[in-house]
């Protein structure tokens, strides 16, 4: 008598903690940033299991819907935004939000829950969230004063690597501090884009795709001429180099 073989076992679903650290292992983030990340959905997590009722332990991934991500964000996000604990509040629920939808997003991206309305949550979340343009920071000009006299008054280091590192921060404070520059500017800008001699710096595609020409002292163009000799660039063919590398190495 013929016995047909036993049929094989139904995987177990993939449960929701799972599919996080999937997503974790995919990511593709600075560790600072997978960090907050990682904060933002603990959190969300909590929210599931105790507002929810589902634990995302067992859960299949699966049973996570719209509604969850709404209802979380419903509790994050701050009724005014007027005191700087507000302010505060509302930066943390932006963070703890965008790692939440990017977590939905690779749900669905990867099959791993298709059927997970992406476009309709972002819609939902949007219409949310009031209207927030972060305050600027409180700094004021002899704080900033401060700053540029603390790093041009530290002393010379015996170390060769350590004063050039000295040398390169000296050099950003200044040019910063003449030029009002952005980090993302500075980190783009080459060689070729400074005029020491006329005291400029062209600045190209900057914020807006607008470019601009930002003027600087001869204290700052003393301490950059240290630091590129420091680091050992060529009088020469160093045009395209970064003004301000984090790769360097002593000449």
């Amino acid at each position: 008598m013929r016995v047909d073989p036993p049929e094989p076992a139904e995987a177990d679903p993939l449960t929701l903690e799972a599919a996080v650290e999937m997503f974790f292992g995919d990511l593709r983030l600075a560790p600072r940033s997978k960090k907050t990340y990682r904060q933002g959905i603990d959190k969300f997590l909590r929210h599931l299991r105790t507002h929810e009722g589902i634990d995302p332990k067992v859960a299949p991934v699966t049973a996570l819907q719209t509604d969850h991500v709404t209802s979380f964000a419903a509790i994050l996000v701050p009724a005014d935004i007027r005191s700087p604990e507000e302010v505060s509040r509302m930066r943390t629920a932006q963070n703890n939000l965008a790692a939440v939808r990017k977590l939905c997003a690779y749900l669905s991206a990867y099959d791993l829950h298709p059927a997970l309305p992406t476009e309709r949550m972002r819609v939902r979340i949007a219409a949310m969230m009031p209207r927030f343009t972060p305050p600027p920071p409180d700094v004021k000009l002899p704080d900033l004063e401060r700053i540029v006299d603390h790093v041009s008054s530290r002393p010379i280091e015996e170390k060769p690597h350590l004063e050039l590192r000295r040398l390169k921060v000296q050099a950003m404070v200044l040019f910063m501090f003449r030029t009002g520059v952005r980090v993302s500017e500075l980190c783009a800008l080459r060689r070729r884009d400074v005029d020491l001699v006329g005291g400029t710096a062209g600045i190209y595609r900057a914020k807006g795709g607008k470019s601009r020409t930002v003027h600087f002292d001869n204290d700052t163009a003393r301490a950059m001429v240290a630091y590129w000799q420091a680091r050992g660039d060529q009088i020469r063919g160093s045009g395209a180099f970064p003004a301000f590398s984090g790769r360097d190495k002593v000449g």
